[in-house]
């Protein structure tokens, strides 16, 4: 569907390129001073209460009645849908999580699930109960590596036969689902690194655990101790069956049965191996039921470190001796890499990489939270002349935010955000090189639009729905409404911008601060208090990412491509908290960033070549899955496409892009490759991520061709800055940090370049762990060097 226009961007782009070569670089410039530049850009009036039904948040409205054409959380046939959760469920409605194909149902004639990727295990929800599968075989097919669902076994309850499948409450990485029966009902909890799925009952009916069509034969029974079984499936995948004690597994051809000795309870694990003695150390946890999962942070400004605390509840279903009171769960390589606490010898295979086994109720993770800047600052050390006319082209823009690549005629929420971006970046180009009005009239420019979303009126406007808990923007853009697709990405742009006006005009912040921060709330409610939305919409909190589809109504389960748009979110929420001085946003920004980062790079680019598996040659995928990856996009398969969605918007936040730069050289070489040395499209995303490792070269590539088409989202003034920047500082240095949020540092061979921005109102003194001190003037950007 976008894959034509780029197309006809591309040729009319070789046209314009071969145009401006024509010209002398200074008639360029001089018929852009030459332009009078557009009027003068005035205040927008406050919004008047809207028509319709609305709320009003701070100085704007969002409108609370269903605008008929724009379709919220349907079905595949378009018809709306209300969760799919028990007459009980006490919570507040989720969507974009591994497990939403349980509560929203996508496809009209399945009211069961999709299969989902919980990890290691997959699982998928059937009449007769749960079918549970441990993927431990990669396929790579194409651009693809996946572990696929492959049903090993269904685990019911004798005779189960129920006409749905319903959420019956979930916590923050694990569900229960419900199962009813003509006599009883059953309830199935799993989740993020919980190798056992934990079973509880009512009704007369035992347990029944039938194995998959065609592979009865392929069963062997290895280890029968008491009421525990431990079963092999083709050869590689172990189980173990855990009935209460005092009770025992009977087999009868395909099926396994436990009368359960008149008990409510059981539970089945996928084991790391067939041994005798796992299976004993499994038992003695296997009745330490979940029942709930919660992750707390904390940010430690003085250290730069971010402290993540994973904890779970367990109820021990019985207090034999010897048995243990704590759990087993397995941690995602990103979060055991950075653990506190000693971590067991077993792991699993998973699609993202290996995961060690933990005991205990509660673990830590620890992470350098390495900074964020609203962009970077200015060495002054580039050619003023090009940088001001690069500058003007975008200040002489007939309509800043023009349709862009939309599908829909009008503006959508989507592609007016990508104008925010670019319009956000030059703004501060110009502040820095004193262009005042300038960067006033873009700010001003942004000001509007935002209010003109803020308003409740169309033909931009937010819609908060009360079913599903979600604010919407309108006209949405890629299924924002109708799938709840992207949220984050969409909203991440208004927040930057938000928080780039507030940086200059703290007065408008403070007075429109209710209702960004509803968008914040949106995609990543911190406050468990506040049912208007879920909490953490987006962000899977174990994962250490976010999922971009509403209902995950996929069969390799739920999925993410443009991991740097994520980030955009979560930069976002650093600034706008910084300067509206909210340090609970900005903390939240800082825990989403800082996590984001580690899982993008274990399993976006597989820095440590320890995830991807053998055979799938690609230095970073563009779709994460839960069964894999995908070395592909969504709308184009060229090269410089599916690497440039994991770099672009870059950013004052995009520096983490830099923090291995010989990977950088790495991903960069295998894309020009890819593109026959040269590539067109995004070659401004190709160049400023080149840079991070080797400035010297993009600056001499971007010579070579100036006047290329940029992004959408980017311009050729915020390419320059970054490159030519870049040459001046060096670097990304990781090796110190700050004892604030905002701020980076960079080397260049002994030289050592220390940045840092003060959103306050008074002069603030930063140190930097290596015992440099920088003084920074209020809302302003500072820069200070040292020689070593």
């Amino acid at each position: 569907m976008v894959w034509p226009i780029v197309a006809k961007m591309l040729k009319n782009h070789e046209a314009l390129s071969s145009w401006c070569r024509a010209l002398a670089g200074t008639l360029v410039a001089a018929v852009l001073v030459a332009s009078c530049g557009p009027a003068h850009i005035g205040p927008r009036p406050l919004p008047e209460k809207p028509p319709t039904s609305s709320e009003a948040a701070g100085k704007g409205y969002f409108v609370t009645e269903h605008p008929a054409s724009e379709p919220v959380v349907v079905d595949a046939d378009g018809k709306p849908v209300k969760p799919k959760v028990t007459a009980d469920f006490a919570g507040v409605p989720q969507t974009n999580d591994w497990w939403s194909s349980l509560i929203w149902q996508r496809d009209p004639k399945n009211p069961y699930s999709y299969n989902m990727f919980p990890h290691p295990l997959a699982v998928r929800a059937y009449a007769e109960g749960l079918a549970i599968n441990y993927p431990n075989e990669a396929v790579i097919k194409g651009r693809d590596y996946m572990y696929p669902f492959d049903q090993d076994f269904i685990v019911g309850l004798e005779g189960l036969k129920s006409p749905d499948t319903r959420v019956a409450a979930y916590s923050d990485w694990a569900v229960t689902a419900e199962w009813t029966a003509a006599d009883g009902r059953l309830w199935a909890t799993f989740g993020h690194g919980m190798p056992f799925v934990y079973f509880t009952k009512v009704g007369s009916a035992g347990a029944a655990v039938t194995i998959a069509p065609g592979k009865a034969g392929a069963v062997e029974v290895w280890g029968e101790s008491g009421a525990a079984m431990g079963i092999t499936v083709g050869g590689s995948r172990h189980y173990a069956l855990f009935a209460p004690s005092k009770s025992k597994w009977t087999r009868a051809g395909a099926v396994f049965h436990s009368d359960l000795g008149g008990k409510d309870y059981f539970s089945v694990a996928a084991l790391p191996d067939r041994k005798m003695a796992t299976l004993e150390f499994y038992r003695r946890h296997a009745y330490a039921f979940i029942d709930d999962t919660r992750a707390d942070w904390t940010y430690d400004e003085a250290a730069a470190t971010l402290t993540t605390t994973f904890t779970v509840h367990a109820q021990l279903k019985e207090t034999q001796k010897g048995l243990a009171s704590v759990p087993l769960f397995a941690l995602y390589r990103h979060q055991w890499l950075r653990a506190q606490e000693p971590i067991l010898a077993y792991s699993y295979v998973s699609p993202r990489g290996q995961m060690k086994v933990f005991a205990g109720e509660r673990f830590t993770t620890k992470m350098r939270f390495e900074g964020v800047l609203p962009m970077l600052p200015d060495s002054g050390k580039y050619d003023h002349g090009d940088l001001k006319t690069y500058v003007g082209k975008i200040y002489n823009e007939d309509d800043h935010f023009p349709v862009g690549l939309s599908p829909k005629p009008d503006r959508d929420s989507y592609w007016v955000g990508k104008s925010f971006g670019r319009l956000a970046a030059v703004a501060q180009i110009a502040d820095a090189m004193g262009e005042k009005d300038v960067r006033d009239q873009l700010l001003q420019a942004m000001q509007n639009e935002l209010q003109n979303w803020f308003d409740g009126r169309l033909p931009g406007m937010f819609y908060y729905d009360k079913t599903w808990r979600t604010l919407v923007g309108m006209p949405q853009s890629y299924e924002s409404g109708a799938a709840m697709n992207d949220h984050h990405f969409h909203y991440g742009y208004y927040v930057m911008a938000a928080a780039v006006v507030g940086r200059y005009r703290p007065q408008w912040a403070k007075d429109w601060a209710p209702f960004v921060n509803l968008l914040v709330k949106d995609a990543a409610n911190w406050d468990r208090q506040d049912p208007r939305f879920p909490f953490l919409r987006y962000m899977d909190v174990y994962a250490g990412h976010s999922w971009a589809n509403g209902p995950g109504q996929y069969e390799e389960g739920n999925n993410q491509e443009s991991s740097s748009e994520e980030i955009n979110f979560s930069t976002s929420l650093i600034l706008w908290g910084a300067v509206t001085g909210n340090n609970a946003v900005r903390d939240l920004g800082i825990f989403l960033f800082t996590n984001q980062v580690e899982a993008i790079e274990q399993y976006w680019f597989d820095i440590d070549k320890q995830v991807f598996p053998k055979g799938f040659d690609n230095p970073a995928v563009g779709i994460l899955w839960g069964a894999g990856g995908r070395y592909n996009t969504w709308f184009d398969s060229q090269p410089v496409m599916i690497h440039g969605i994991n770099m672009l918007p870059i950013q004052g936040g995009s520096l983490y892009l830099g923090r291995h730069p010989e990977y950088v050289k790495e991903n960069y070489d295998v894309m020009m490759k890819r593109s026959d040395g040269f590539v067109y499209a995004w070659r401004d995303y190709a160049l400023m991520f080149l840079a991070l490792t080797d400035a010297r070269k993009a600056a001499e590539q971007f010579q070579e061709d100036r006047h290329f088409l940029p992004e959408f989202g980017n311009t050729i003034a915020w390419t320059y800055y970054w490159i030519e920047n870049l040459r001046a500082f060096g670097r990304v240095d990781t090796t110190v940090t700050a004892d604030i949020p905002t701020y980076a540092v960079f080397k260049k061979g002994n030289l050592r370049t220390y940045a840092a921005f003060n959103p306050g109102a008074g002069e603030r003194k930063v140190r930097f762990s290596d015992g440099f001190e920088l003084k920074v003037a209020p809302r302003e950007l500072g820069r200070g060097e040292r020689v070593e």
